[in-house]
């Protein structure tokens, strides 16, 4: 796997990137992912976990106890103003 960093755009002198992870595509099929698929993300320590994102219906979630999906969504509302 590899990360890469790509210039996203240049606006008025200033460079902003974007980064993105390269996965094998052996590793997607073992993980049984699809082109498009919304993924959850959590940072703990140095390290990134990746989870598929569970959904019933556009906005509502159908998430096990504990699940990582859940700790996305508690971090996600405790940052909001």
């Amino acid at each position: 796997m590899k990360l890469h960093k790509v210039v996203n755009r240049i606006y008025e002198g200033t460079t902003y990137y974007r980064w993105t992870v390269s996965i094998p595509p052996k590793r997607i099929r073992e993980l049984g992912w699809t082109d498009g698929q919304e993924l959850d993300v959590v940072v703990r320590g140095s390290s990134l976990w990746i989870e598929p994102a569970l959904r019933t219906l556009p906005g509502k979630r159908d998430l096990p106890a504990g699940s990582l999906e859940e700790e996305v969504r508690r971090r996600t509302i405790s940052r909001r103003p």
